[in-house]
């Protein structure tokens, strides 16, 4: 039986975050700063030293497993389609999620990590940077957020309803048409961080996210948490969400009602 200790990995991530990626915070310099598949998918010093770091500590904590991280597969590599091995023990690691806001001073950014053992997601970490707080999810243990056991909660009322949307990553024609559907709901916007997005509604802060463009890592590790905190995560036409699901749109959502209210208002026409 695979053991893993979650507070030693939380430890791991706090330490990256003191090492590589606080110190940078408001103080990157221009050759700290890069692009990738265009100008504003870019990366930075601490993303590169973040991932690094954790290819080399975390095998030794999981004998036989392997870490794939996001700047490696954009780098050419490492192969995402490690995931779709079954046999595999793999670290999926977003070092930095949220880039863009972390080079712009602002709040929401983290790491990212998700251990998947023979196809399913085990363990997952997403660590607040600024906040210095870790949640920890274990696969039927709950998940929590330091010593808070996080919870969803079970509003339905679009009227009270708050949600993250990123229209960006949609086509252009669907855009105005997916503002105009989320005016029916308390407020709808994008925090351009999936960490954060997938921690407040495993807080109950907030209520679902759609997502039209599935990044393994940036969704690996949120998905699992909310499972544990009482969510759920679908793709678009209702199918379940999994490490091996990646050309699909996904609902994040605090209850049953909630994801068939926002697949309805949102997406149900181009499923």
């Amino acid at each position: 039986m695979t053991v893993i200790n979650p507070e030693n990995i939380a430890n791991i991530l706090a330490e990256c975050a003191e090492r590589y990626i606080l110190p940078r915070y408001k103080a990157l310099e221009d050759h700290q700063i890069s692009t990738k598949s265009g100008p504003r998918d870019l990366v930075t010093q601490a993303d590169i030293d973040v991932e690094a770091h954790l290819e080399r500590v975390l095998p030794d904590l999981l004998p036989g497993s392997v870490v794939i991280g996001e700047e490696g597969i954009s780098r050419g590599d490492k192969l995402v389609d490690i995931l779709d091995d079954d046999t595999q023990k793999i670290w999926i690691v977003d070092p930095v999620d949220g880039t863009s806001n972390f080079v712009h001073h602002k709040r929401e950014f983290g790491i990212m990590l998700g251990c998947v053992i023979n196809g399913v997601t085990e363990y997952s970490w997403i660590y607040d940077v600024l906040g210095g707080t870790c949640a920890v999810t274990e696969r039927g243990s709950g998940a929590y957020f330091g010593e808070e056991r996080l919870s969803v909660t079970l509003e339905n009322d679009p009227k009270d309803l708050l949600g993250h949307i990123n229209t960006r990553f949609f086509p252009k024609e669907y855009r105005e048409e997916l503002r105009g559907a989320g005016k029916a709901f308390k407020s709808c916007e994008s925090l351009h961080c999936a960490a954060h997005e997938y921690l407040r509604i495993a807080q109950g802060k907030a209520h679902f996210s759609v997502y039209s463009r599935l990044k393994p890592w940036d969704h690996i590790p949120g998905a699992l948490m909310v499972e544990e905190a009482g969510g759920l995560i679908k793709q678009w036409n209702g199918e379940t969400y999994s490490p091996h699901v990646r050309d699909a749109g996904i609902i994040v959502a605090n209850n049953e009602d909630c994801w068939a209210n926002v697949r309805d208002s949102f997406v149900k026409k181009y499923v």
